[in-house]
């Protein structure tokens, strides 16, 4: 299904506006198989897809966030809660077991926020794959959002982190993002 799944993005991708490519989403899984090494198929899925909704949105990044902040409870819920519908009625139309579905639903339904252990992996996953694969774009958004703008985005990113491992990891490229940035990184842990 992980293939079915993986095609299912990138076509998804393709029809949008948002122009994103896939490396955040492939990032994202390699990480949560990094974070978790026994992860199973529905945990690479919900990785992988996490971000499903933003191919359905009618904005890019910098419209979306030119008048609101990156984590805007409204935006986030409404992400997380499309995300979640849109993968699980993929899920349900290729036949795939309901049990998984509901896995799925609930890791994607709530990866930008947490709250249980498989949730937070995914979530883990998705702050080091944006240091890994995204910060440094957005430090190209400074001129038109305000660097300030921008920094809460990565502070936010970093400070969510769940694991000790996982901000390991993200730290150094937290770290550079911000003096990419023009920024000073304080040591936030």
């Amino acid at each position: 299904m992980l293939e079915k799944v993986k095609q299912f993005v990138k076509e998804s991708y393709e029809k949008s506006a948002t122009g994103k490519s896939l490396e955040h989403f492939e990032s994202a899984a390699r990480w949560a198989q990094r974070l978790k090494p026994d992860s199973d198929e529905a945990i690479i899925i919900a990785a992988y897809a996490h971000d499903i909704a933003r191919a359905f949105r009618k904005t890019n990044t910098e419209q979306t966030f030119k008048e609101k902040e990156f984590n805007d409870p409204k935006i986030l819920e409404e992400h997380q809660r499309e995300g979640a519908r849109i993968v699980s009625e993929f899920l349900k139309k290729e036949g795939y077991e309901q049990g998984k579905i509901e896995r799925i639903k609930n890791m994607v339904g709530k990866h930008e926020v947490g709250g249980d252990a498989e949730s937070n992996l995914i979530k883990d996953a998705d702050s080091i794959s944006y240091f890994e694969t995204n910060a440094i774009k957005h430090t190209g958004l400074a001129n038109k959002l305000g660097k300030e703008k921008v920094r809460r985005k990565m502070d936010w990113m970093f400070e969510r982190i769940t694991s000790e491992q996982a901000r390991k990891i993200a730290e150094p490229a937290y770290n550079h993002a911000i003096k990419q940035l023009g920024q000073s990184p304080e040591n936030l842990y």
